[in-house]
């Protein structure tokens, strides 16, 4: 058959214009056929022509800017199966298609320009469709009442217009695209009032969200509940108080059940080798919080430093705020070798919750927190800013970018769990290997841990009446873009300060308590958490005045032991002190 024969026949010219604007792909099936059997050979116009039955598959991707692609499930298209049954001009208008519960009302009447179309010159032939059968929607994100209106939607159109226009079916697509954002509301709308007649909450709009969360914030201060969920009403304007509550609580619901499931498909797909890791986490817990004008809190980055298990060498562990929810050091012990792990995954705080996070070490201790970033919520305009250098026995000050109120953020130390290290796994276990060279034991302390004494309550050989450790700037390296100390040792004295490092000291700025572990600025006040001084009390008496009272442990060079011991015994047995128990020689 020749081409100008070919573009004569209006069902070759409708398959043409088809595959131009829709991209429609041809295959072949036979007429008595399902749906899903179809041979998945494309096959060309030319080709598909000349059959009864043509199956044709398009994307529709909508043209309207206003439509909203979640009511598709997501996708960017539409995808449609059609089957196109091919009949004569003549046959067209006596073709019976299946009448379908559409009101007129729901089609739209083509454009004159489609009306008006050319018409082939030839009694050429022409394509339909013969029911809902021809049509199938493969998206399965689709809601299922979405997929039925659109099938009503193209058969009405081609019962009301397969007589008056050529190319009915490639008129219908069109129709689609243009009534597919009145389609969508459509569905909408019966599914709201579906939900209305079933007592069921309506859906709320995202402008009606953001009224109500905002609302929320703004009435958490009033006590009676009636009074806030009128006031949180007045605020969304378009819902009841009642509403509001409700809706208030299936939120909240659903976001514990979101992180309920969340945390059990965390567990479920990480590995075997690091399952048993978040089971042995433990909390990372602020001492002493202070807090002004501050609602929540959370960590961003911080610097502690850590110690290894086997040999005591001490190492920086930084942990930046990264897009995970847990943020993983790994790394080789430089003494030993032996390999160091350390998850965090932060958490919310505040007042009534000190805990910053879980801290999880393998092979390794936690010794102090150095230093690091917070980011901190007003609690008058719940804008968020960033607190930097925060220090254990540190108060932090701050103004609001927003309504430049001082905000206060202050903690004595932060402490971790018990303390205790955790035993890695037997796959984790590194190999105990025979030493050539035995490894330098670190002095340094284990771990600060407030209500616990120092080692010596603080003592050293220099000083044996101080009972504190000082913390010297100068042993602090800066090791990051924000300037933070990453490493600053504790030191007894000065004299131990420069027997341990190459540099002279500088004046120290905090202090430890050698009785309760508490880091707080040098002043020569007592200690703010247990009350003791930090050196020996001065007097003249014998011990302040309470001198010794048992003479078992008086030196035996002192002249008082034995007059001590021979005054008890008498008290002992009853007789008068100066009455001697024993005979007088004559």
């Amino acid at each position: 058959m020749s081409t100008s024969s070919l573009m004569q026949d209006g069902g070759y010219v409708e398959l043409l214009k088809l595959q131009k604007l829709f991209q429609a792909n041809f295959s072949l099936r036979s007429s008595n056929s399902s749906v899903s059997d179809v041979s998945h050979d494309l096959v060309t116009p030319e080709d598909a022509h000349t059959h009864e039955c043509v199956s044709m598959t398009v994307n529709l991707r909508p043209t309207a800017p206003e439509i909203d692609l979640s009511q598709l499930g997501g996708e960017q298209c539409i995808r449609l199966k059609l089957t196109l049954h091919r009949t004569g001009s003549a046959s067209i208008a006596s073709a019976k298609i299946p009448s379908q519960d559409v009101s007129p009302s729901d089609t739209a009447a083509p454009s004159d320009k489609s009306a008006t179309a050319t018409t082939p010159s030839v009694d050429s032939s022409r394509y339909t469709l013969c029911g809902a059968s021809d049509i199938d929607i493969e998206n399965s994100d689709i809601p299922p009442d979405v997929k039925l209106v659109i099938k009503k939607a193209l058969l009405t159109f081609l019962a009301k217009y397969r007589s008056v226009l050529p190319y009915a079916v490639y008129e219908a697509l069109k129709f689609l695209d243009r009534e597919l954002s009145r389609i969508l509301e459509l569905c909408a709308s019966r599914r709201i009032s579906s939900a209305k007649e079933a007592g069921t909450e309506a859906l709320w709009s995202s402008q009606e969200q953001k009224s109500l969360e905002f609302g929320i914030l703004k009435t958490k201060g009033i006590a009676d509940q009636q009074k806030r969920w009128t006031t949180v009403a007045n605020f969304v304007k378009t819902k009841t108080a009642d509403e509001c509550r409700r809706r208030f609580q299936r939120c909240r619901e659903q976001l514990l059940l979101n992180k309920a499931n969340e945390e059990l498909k965390a567990a479920t797909s990480m590995p075997e080798s690091h399952q048993p890791l978040l089971a042995h986490n433990k909390p990372l817990s602020l001492v002493g919080l202070e807090l002004l004008k501050v609602s929540v809190f959370k960590i961003a980055t911080f610097t502690a430093q850590m110690a290894c298990t086997r040999c005591e060498t001490s190492f920086d562990a930084i942990f930046n705020y990264n897009e995970t929810k847990t943020i993983v050091i790994s790394r080789t012990c430089g003494n030993c070798h032996i390999s160091h792990r350390c998850e965090f995954l932060p958490e919310i705080a505040f007042s009534g919750s000190c805990v910053i996070g879980k801290l999880f070490l393998e092979n390794c201790i936690y010794r102090y927190f150095v230093s690091g970033e917070f980011y901190v919520t007003c609690e008058d305009c719940d804008t968020q800013c960033k607190v930097r250098n925060v220090h254990n026995g540190v108060q932090k000050n701050s103004n609001c970018r927003g309504c430049f109120t001082k905000l206060t953020l202050g903690f004595n130390a932060v402490e971790f769990g018990d303390d205790t290290p955790v035993t890695p796994s037997s796959a984790s276990k590194s190999r105990q290997v025979p030493r050539r060279t035995e490894c330098k034991k670190s002095t340094g302390v284990r771990g600060l841990k407030v209500g616990t004494p120092l080692p010596d309550n603080g003592t050293c050989k220099h000083y044996k009446k101080s009972f504190r450790w000082f913390r010297f700037p100068c042993c602090g390296k800066v090791g990051n873009t924000y300037g933070i100390y990453i490493h600053i040792q504790l030191f007894p004295c000065d004299s131990c300060h420069d027997g341990s490092s190459d540099h002279p000291y500088e004046r120290a700025t905090m202090v430890v308590c050698g009785h309760c572990s508490l880091q707080q600025h040098i002043s020569n006040k007592k200690c703010q958490n247990c009350d003791k001084g930090y050196t020996a009390s001065s007097s003249s008496y014998w011990e302040g005045g309470k001198g010794c009272r048992d003479g078992s442990k008086l030196n035996r060079k002192d002249s008082k032991k034995y007059r001590l011991l021979h005054r008890q015994a008498e008290q002992a047995q009853g007789a008068k002190p100066g009455n001697p128990s024993r005979p007088r020689r004559s």
